[in-house]
């Protein structure tokens, strides 16, 4: 009967607490359930020819983000979207530029922080200085100017005009000289760096021409030794002969080649391979240690947790926990005396210090996480609500204990300090009837697949 009216009250509160979800679930609807680890800042510029997507964004010349987007602006500019790392926070006076990896290299995005302010840009905000790179078609414009007025200027000398043309022919000069210093000086820094890329490479080419003309190498070997050049063309011989056997089919080559089907079944592995990575890049493994001291009981509780996650919105968790007052036990037993009379006895016995399980199956839905089995040995729910892009998290439990008549509740509020570290404080059991109720306090550690590897991988270099 005992244990019947507890079912009864766990199912009652089940209940409750599942109405009280649905209601915060419609009205507070918020975001996934996904660790950030990137924060998007965007800035504005009057171009971004030769910008690509996913280039990176460095600091000092160290990379702390990428471009994830790039989109129009008002009509006639380009807005450029950066995912910065989580723990990179720039100054709102920050100015944004773009660079080239030498003259031709590939564009990307450098970032020079700002000091004049304590203020530090969060996610969405938008980077207000910002300049593009010297696009290469405006240089050859400016160049094309400049020969026009070259031009005009050799033109009147060549048809033997003095006086106002000579006048013409100075202004003129001035005019082209003025203009070279602009493109000099608004190139400065690309030039230099072009000079001394080709005096760097001049050095290397003359190295090489050392060597080919000395006989080193392979290519000096080519032109200076007679039996390099033969075994060369037997080599273009084999090299025939095997591109002749695979355009006529043969070998497992030649069918991937000629044979359409070969290469259906090839196109299905592929697809089939793709999308099996594709799920494993979804899949997380978190391992969980946390200890919580119960103020009232003295007693420091120790649980560990297994969580596999196979997507973003569910996942299943496994664990131990240890227990200040452990396993209770009771049995009731009716005699018959020698005088016929009846005697009713309790039996009662306490395993302390004893391991319990847990064992749920949890599943998100917008910022609310539904938990459901095995909560400490006791059939149970749980309730996570996440705010503040998921670093607070406050959590309602509810499970069958062992000795109270009423259900064991938990209330719980926790905070990421930090990746992998966060704190936490509650109130276990807020309503036996065993006085079992205990406030409560502790830290915790969270690490994921990518930290047990790097943690591994840095363990085994110390041995």
């Amino acid at each position: 009967m005992y244990k019947s009216s507890t079912e009864i009250k766990v199912g009652l509160f089940v209940l409750a607490a599942l109405g009280l979800f649905v209601w915060m679930a419609v009205r507070l609807g918020g975001f996934g359930l996904s660790v950030k680890d990137t924060y998007n800042i965007s800035t504005v510029f009057p171009s971004a020819v030769g910008l690509k997507q996913g280039v990176a964004v460095e600091v000092a010349g160290i990379q702390v983000g990428t471009v994830a987007s790039i989109e129009l602006y008002d009509d006639k500019q380009a807005r450029v979207v950066m995912a910065i790392q989580d723990g990179i926070r720039l100054p709102a006076d920050s100015a944004a530029f773009i660079r080239s990896s030498g003259l031709l290299g590939d564009k990307y995005v450098e970032l020079a922080p700002g000091g004049g302010t304590q203020e530090k840009l969060e996610a969405g905000g938008q980077i207000a200085a910002a300049r593009a790179a010297a696009d290469v078609s405006d240089v050859m414009q400016q160049l094309g100017e400049i020969a026009a007025d070259l031009k005009k200027i050799t033109a009147p000398l060549a048809e033997g005009n003095t006086g106002s043309d000579l006048k013409d022919l100075i202004s003129n000069l001035k005019d082209m000289s003025e203009r070279l210093s602009g493109i000099v000086s608004a190139n400065e820094a690309g030039l230099t760096e072009t000079l001394a890329a080709l005096n760097g490479s001049m050095t290397n080419l003359q190295e090489i021409t050392d060597k080919i003309n000395s006989g080193s190498g392979s290519l000096g070997r080519l032109i200076n030794d007679d039996s390099t050049v033969r075994e060369l063309n037997q080599s273009l011989a084999s090299i025939r002969h095997i591109t002749g056997r695979i355009e006529a089919g043969e070998g497992t080559l030649g069918r991937l080649i000629s044979d359409d089907g070969t290469i259906d079944k090839v196109d299905r592995a592929l697809s089939s391979l793709t999308g099996y990575l594709e799920k494993e890049d979804k899949f997380k493994v978190f391992v969980e240690y946390r200890a919580d001291y119960l103020t009232r009981h003295d007693f420091l509780k120790s649980t560990i947790n297994l969580r596999l996650q196979p997507g973003p919105d569910r996942y299943y968790l496994l664990g131990v926990t240890g227990d200040y007052f452990g396993k209770y036990k009771r049995s009731d037993f009716r005699s018959t005396d020698a005088n016929g009379v009846v005697r009713n006895s309790i039996e009662e016995e306490w395993r302390r210090d004893k391991l319990k399980f847990n064992a749920q199956i949890a599943r998100r839905y917008y910022d609310m996480v539904v938990r459901g089995g095995l909560i400490e040995s006791g059939a149970g729910l749980g309730l996570d609500y996440y705010l503040d892009e998921d670093k607070l998290r406050l959590t309602l439990e509810a499970f069958s204990g062992d000795f109270d008549e009423r259900p064991h509740l938990r209330a719980e509020a926790s905070y990421n300090i930090w990746k992998i570290f966060y704190f936490n404080l509650g109130y276990d059991d807020f309503i036996s009837d065993q006085h079992r109720a205990s406030p409560y306090f502790g830290l915790g550690l969270r690490f994921n697949d990518d930290d047990l590897k790097y943690l591994l991988s840095g363990a085994s270099s110390l041995f």
